[in-house]
C-alpha cells in the first residue's frame, strides 16, 4: 500500500469513526424523546412487559381518553398566553437595557451586568413563595399575570446579557451615519440596530418562550385550576394507586411538538444569534 493509499484509508476511517460517534451521541439524546412518543400509542399493559415491545401496533386511545377527559385546549391556551406574554414582556426590558448596556460607557457596567446575569443563578424556590405573597396583596395570585411577571424576572436578565454582545457586535458607525442624516437616537436605534440584531431577538425571544413553557415550579406556585398550564396538566395522571404513563406522554407530545416546530423554523437565527453574541 502507497503512503497516498495509507493516508486515504485513515482519513476514512477517521470519518467513519466521527460519523459514529455523532450518531451515538445524537440517539442518546433522542432516545428519550422516541420513547414518549412510543409510548403514548402503547397499550397501558405494554408498559409492564419485560423485554419492551419494539415492534407494536399504534393507538389512539391515549390521546382520544385525555381529550375527552381533560381541559387540554385550556391548559394549553394558558401554556401559550404565559409563554409568549413572558417572551414579549422579556424582549420589552431586556432588549433596551442590551442596548444601554453597549453603547453607554461607566464604571462597573461589566460588574453590574454578571449580577444581572447571575440573577438566574437563584434557586427558582427561593423567590417563588415570596412571589406568591405578594401576588396575594396586590390581587394577582392564581392569575397567568402572576406566572408572565415572575417568568420575566428570569427572562429579562439573560435577554439583556444575550442583546448587550450583539449590539456592540454592530458598528456604531452606522447610527451616527443615521444621526447626521437626521434620526434621533431612538430612531437609529429602531431603524438601525434592532434590524441589524434580528439573529439575538429571535434567539431571546425562543430562550423566553421556552422557558416559559417549560415551566412547572412557578405554575405550581401561582396559578389556579383554571389558569393551570401543560405541565401541571402531567399531574392529573398520578392516581392513588397507580400512574397513568400512557396518558402522562400522550400529553408530553402535546407539550413538546409546538417547542419542537418552533425550534426548527427557527434554527437558523437561533445558530447565529448565539454566535453572534458570543463573542465581545
Amino acid at each position: 500500500m502507497t503512503p497516498l493509499q495509507s493516508h486515504r484509508l485513515k482519513n476514512r476511517l477517521l470519518w467513519g469513526l466521527r460519523v459514529l460517534t455523532i450518531g451515538a451521541v445524537v440517539c442518546f439524546f433522542l432516545f428519550p424523546i422516541y420513547w414518549v412518543f412510543a409510548t403514548s400509542f402503547r397499550e397501558r399493559i405494554d408498559m409492564f412487559r419485560l423485554p419492551p415491545q419494539w415492534i407494536f401496533k399504534p393507538i389512539w386511545d391515549n390521546f382520544k381518553y385525555i381529550f375527552r377527559t381533560m381541559p387540554v385546549s385550556q391548559w394549553a391556551l394558558n401554556s401559550s398566553v404565559i409563554s409568549v406574554g413572558t417572551m414579549m414582556l422579556s424582549l420589552l426590558i431586556g432588549v433596551p437595557a442590551g442596548y444601554a448596556f453597549s453603547r453607554v460607557k461607566f464604571r462597573g457596567k461589566r460588574v453590574l451586568l454578571t449580577f444581572i446575569l447571575l440573577t438566574r443563578a437563584i434557586p427558582p424556590l427561593v423567590i417563588a413563595l415570596p412571589f406568591r405573597v405578594m401576588m396575594q396583596w396586590v390581587g394577582l395570585f392564581g392569575t397567568r399575570t402572576a406566572v408572565i411577571l415572575i417568568d420575566s424576572v428570569y427572562n429579562a436578565a439573560f435577554t439583556a446579557w444575550l442583546m448587550s454582545g450583539i449590539f456592540e457586535s454592530i458598528p456604531v458607525d452606522l447610527e451616527e451615519a443615521a444621526l447626521i442624516d437626521g434620526c434621533s437616537p431612538i430612531q437609529a436605534f429602531w431603524r438601525i440596530a434592532l434590524p441589524l440584531s434580528k439573529p439575538g431577538l429571535v434567539t431571546s425571544a425562543l430562550f423566553a418562550f421556552i422557558f416559559s413553557w417549560n415551566d412547572f415550579l412557578f405554575a405550581l406556585t401561582l396559578t389556579s385550576p383554571s389558569t393551570a398550564t401543560l405541565p401541571l396538566g402531567m399531574l392529573s395522571t398520578y392516581g392513588v394507586m397507580s400512574i397513568g404513563w400512557t396518558y402522562m406522554t400522550a400529553l408530553g407530545c402535546i407539550a413538546i411538538i409546538p417547542v419542537i416546530v418552533l425550534s426548527l423554523l427557527l434554527q437558523r437565527y437561533y445558530v447565529s444569534g448565539l454566535t453572534f453574541g458570543g463573542v465581545k
